[in-house]
């Protein structure tokens, strides 16, 4: 599971470009890239996909493989660790429907504790911690669509979240989440 020099440039390269053309959708400006974040959530990401396939992988290959950053969190490691963490919604689902009491769930489920930004969609058992993410005005905006988008009920019962969600939206919240109201 390591990964070559040649295997880190070609993903720094990758990664760059996505960026690039990431960006351009974003809401104001974006964050500036972090290189160390988007490497280490490509490697986390791809490390974590081999373990949902290896389901015989013990606890101690987890936690070998699947190692917390240990950058500073910042606007530019959110964003630029999202390129890749964005997927990881989709892939908790995956290994919580394989083995739901699995540790591989569970660290991932740590993991997304640690990247509300890229964990939207995922119930956590502890409050999110995005105080970060509102600091910034292109995270911000992003934020609350994709709550809105995957109806995060645990997340928009946050008072700073729900002020949002009525920013953003206004009086078409209700065309939007239709429910939101009775939350």
């Amino acid at each position: 599971m390591s990964f070559s020099e040649e295997d880190i440039s070609e993903a720094k390269k990758i990664l760059q470009e996505y960026y690039k053309g990431d960006i351009i959708e974003m809401p104001f400006t974006a964050p500036v890239f972090s290189e160390n974040a988007a490497l280490w959530a490509a490697a986390y990401l791809f490390k974590a996909i081999q373990l949902t396939v290896l389901r015989d992988a013990g606890e101690e290959m987890i936690n070998e493989n699947l190692k917390p950053f240990d950058g500073e969190l910042d606007a530019s490691a959110f964003y630029s660790a999202d390129l890749v963490l964005r997927y990881l919604p989709q892939l908790f689902e995956l290994a919580k429907g394989l083995a739901p009491a699995d540790k591989l769930v569970q660290v991932l489920k740590k993991t997304a504790g640690q990247w509300p930004y890229s964990s939207v969609g995922i119930e956590l058992n502890e409050v999110v911690e995005d105080k970060l993410i509102f600091e910034h005005p292109s995270l911000k905006y992003t934020y609350i669509d994709r709550i809105i988008q995957m109806k995060d009920k645990q997340r928009s019962k946050n008072e700073t979240v729900t002020k949002y969600i009525h920013e953003v939206s206004g009086e078409h919240i209700l065309l939007l989440w239709p429910r939101f109201e009775t939350l």
